[in-house]
């Protein structure tokens, strides 16, 4: 039966595939056959990937002509609509270690005194390995004649390759921190050694550490300011010359806050440093109406070009926050790529009795400057580091009568807020429902947002009901999921019926440009919880490994979950569960959940022959090119000795 999309000619499509996401291209195209031939079209597909996902790992494999851009867009259709659903597509055991770090599809992690890194992105079956004990022993100075059993490692970053741990040796020496480049090709840095940094700290006080390949930063909240309060102190270094950015180290000013993840983020990108905090002052004011994110950027290559802004965060009328849940982080959109503040909250909204979890984001724009620009003069970025702006105008308050000149108060008039920039975590439907679940923080190992999927994710404890009374259920890992969707907008018509104009916005968003008259509407999906109740006993054995999880630690990226817990073993080593979004993704080894049971997990750990394999063979030519210390080697993936993992669908 012929249908009205029919009539409507090829170029019209071309030009709307352009302004569709790679949901509603797919879902168009899924209207009929028809609708479905037109939009396998490459050139329309492109313009698509262009506009949305250019900057996803889909977008580039598209660019590169590894895939087509229709795949990509339903690749990136197939990650979105799996995260909503919380229905994964696999899940595996990738190793066994102490403490890890996941980054650019990159687990580095440490096992039997050596560091290891798993490209779990493209699927590696080799890892990148470094021998601790012998990396210790070419540099006597860090032992100090104590023996390597009495020193202790610290993963703190990783990025590009490269990856940055602290040494503790023990007793009241000084701990050490080292950057060590575990790239194959690292040999384009014209660099003949992977130690690329080592120097001893004289704190290690709330330590980070940002890098990527041709420079290092690292931080401790150990400065004293004038004010008599702790204040941060940074230093950088270059791989590129082999010498510190500057002489002096860098004190951030008037920069408050001090718990990373909390109250502030820092972060390198394009050639920049970036601080960001959510609190403005040392100490509380008793009289304020605003609180505002305080944003720093300084190039890499030169520090003392420093410029900050602040920028509008909320009205302290919207409710108390409950801290204990805040999480703030910088992230990169993934259709923009522009550097984004993500913050989750847990809000007492409008001073009622519960408190809800929103998520906010906010485009870090504030430092971007183009001919004709709109915003005041009050609104460009700042030289120098930030310090106290006095209020332009006060609110029509009772309180404000009582200001004097000892008291520093913040105000600006309340902004709209974009939809697209704030999520809900319940619709006031869902916050009233007998089936809402929620779970304390200790109960929740792991809490997050993901920018690509419009979802929170988190991962809970939730043990089953009892079988018998007064017994105590084991722990039961879960993922817990509520995400959203884009809603068809009503549309205003005016007095004949004619117009069809959305419903017009005349206010100035938090950035301060002028706003669109359009803005985007979004339906919730619900909350969903994975695996099921009635999931196969190998799934939970898997993801709950022993009764006792013990201290989980998780991080996640726009197609996977990485999660450390509880392995049984007696040294206290833990199990790296890999929970996989991405239908293209595959390991070696696993197998589906539906066919043969697996093994018990004991014995899936015991250790198995590897087998010789193509991908292995390439890394060795790759890293036979040229001269190696001893103690850095390329090794087959733990996970292929481990043989553990399920395909679910």
């Amino acid at each position: 039966m012929a249908s009205i999309f029919d009539a409507v000619p090829f170029d019209i499509w071309h030009q709307v595939a352009g302004y569709l996401d790679p949901n509603d291209y797919v879902n168009l195209s899924l209207t009929n056959r028809t609708l479905y031939g037109l939009l396998k079209d490459e050139i329309t597909a492109r313009k698509a990937v262009k506009a949305h996902i250019a900057y996803t790992v889909e977008g580039e494999l598209a660019a590169a002509k590894v895939i087509s851009n229709r795949e990509a867009l339903g690749r990136v259709y197939d990650i979105r609509e799996a995260i909503a659903s919380a229905q994964p597509y696999s899940a595996s055991l990738i190793a066994l270690g102490n403490e890890f770090l996941f980054h650019q599809g990159v687990v580095c992690y440490i096992s039997d005194g050596q560091i290891r890194t798993l490209d779990v992105l493209k699927a590696a079956e080799y890892e990148e390995v470094v021998d601790l004990k012998d990396v210790f022993d070419s540099y006597p100075l860090i032992s100090n004649g104590r023996p390597y059993s009495k020193c202790k490692y610290k993963l703190l970053c990783y990025c590009d390759g490269m990856v940055a741990l602290l040494c503790q040796p023990g007793g009241r020496d000084s701990p050490w921190l080292l950057a060590i480049d575990m790239s194959l090709n690292y040999s384009t840095a014209r660099k003949p050694h992977r130690v690329r940094f080592c120097r001893p700290l004289t704190s290690t006080r709330n330590l980070f550490v940002r890098l990527n390949r041709s420079f290092m930063y690292f931080g401790t909240h150990s400065g004293r300011g004038r004010h008599g309060h702790r204040e941060w102190i940074l230093e950088g270094f270059s791989f590129v010359t082999g010498s510190d950015t500057s002489l002096e180290s860098i004190q951030l000013e008037n920069f408050v806050g001090s718990e990373i993840g909390s109250t502030v983020c820092f972060e390198v990108k394009d050639g920049y440093f970036y601080a960001v905090s959510n609190q403005t002052s040392f100490e509380d004011e008793e009289i304020d109406w605003t609180s505002y994110y305080i944003c720093v950027r300084f190039p890499l290559i030169n520090p003392v070009d420093v410029k900050w802004q602040r920028i509008w965060r909320r009205q302290h009328r919207e409710g108390p926050i409950n801290d204990n849940w805040t999480k703030i982080s910088l992230a990169v959109d993934p259709t923009t790529r522009q550097l984004t503040i993500v913050e989750c909250r847990h809000e007492w909204e409008n001073s009622g009795s519960e408190n809800f979890r929103i998520h906010y984001s906010q485009p870090l724009d504030c430092f971007d400057t183009v001919d004709g620009d709109s915003r005041t003069e009050f609104s460009f970025p700042k030289s120098g580091l930030p310090k106290y702006l006095p209020v332009r105008s006060l609110p029509d308050d009772q309180l404000a009568k009582t200001l004097d000149p000892f008291n520093r108060p913040n105000y600006e008039p309340p902004k709209k807020r974009h939809k697209r920039f704030y999520h809900l975590e319940y619709t006031p439907e869902e916050a009233q429902s007998p089936n809402r679940r929620d779970f304390t923080l200790s109960s929740t190992k792991f809490h997050g947002y993901n920018l690509m999927a419009s979802a929170f994710m988190d991962l809970v404890n939730d043990p089953p009901r009892p079988v018998k009374p007064f017994s105590t259920p084991p722990d039961r890992l879960r993922l817990r999921i509520g995400a959203r969707k884009r809603q068809f907008q009503q549309y205003e018509m005016d007095d004949k019926g004619s117009s069809a104009a959305m419903y017009p916005r005349s206010v100035i968003d938090i950035s301060g440009y002028s706003a669109p008259k359009t803005e985007e509407g979004y339906q919730s999906r619900g909350v969903k919880m994975w695996p099921p109740n009635d999931a196969p006993p190998e799934l939970l054995k898997l993801l709950s490994p022993t009764p006792k999880s013990g201290k989980v630690v998780a991080a996640a990226d726009e197609r996977f979950m990485v999660y450390s817990t509880d392995a049984g073993m007696a040294d206290g080593t833990k199990a790296l569960i890999l929970i996989s979004f991405d239908p293209s993704f595959g390991l070696k080894h696993m197998k589906s959940l539906k066919g043969k049971s697996s093994e018990s997990l004991p014995k899936a750990l015991r250790p198995k022959k590897a087998q010789p394999h193509a991908k292995m063979s390439t890394a060795r030519k790759m890293f036979t090119t040229h001269p190696e210390p001893a103690w850095f080697n390329i090794e087959p993936a733990e996970y292929l000795r481990f043989n553990y993992g399920f395909w679910l669908r």
